[in-house]
């Protein structure tokens, strides 16, 4: 929800990691709505991974194209989370 009205959120990256984790990768310049998305899937995620049938899933905005290597590669290595 926002601004009263229910909205459509697509995230720009769905990535399955070496680990089995599913990461949901934002990539942002300006966005008015970044914090409302964030908000939205960082609830997601936590509804999901405490269903748990859907394996682990994670969140990672970044504003630089350039960290996304980086910011991949310490994910893998982070141990799966147990719920």
């Amino acid at each position: 929800l926002h601004a009263g009205g229910d909205h459509e959120y697509i995230p720009d990256f769905i990535v399955r990691l070496s680990s089995g984790v599913t990461l949901i990768l934002e990539t942002k310049g300006h966005d008015d709505l970044e914090q409302v998305k964030e908000q939205a899937a960082h609830r997601w995620v936590a509804a999901v991974n405490a269903e748990g049938s859907y394996g682990e899933w994670r969140y990672a905005m970044t504003h630089n194209m350039n960290e996304i290597p980086a910011l991949l590669e310490d994910l893998a290595v982070l141990p799966v989370e147990v719920v």
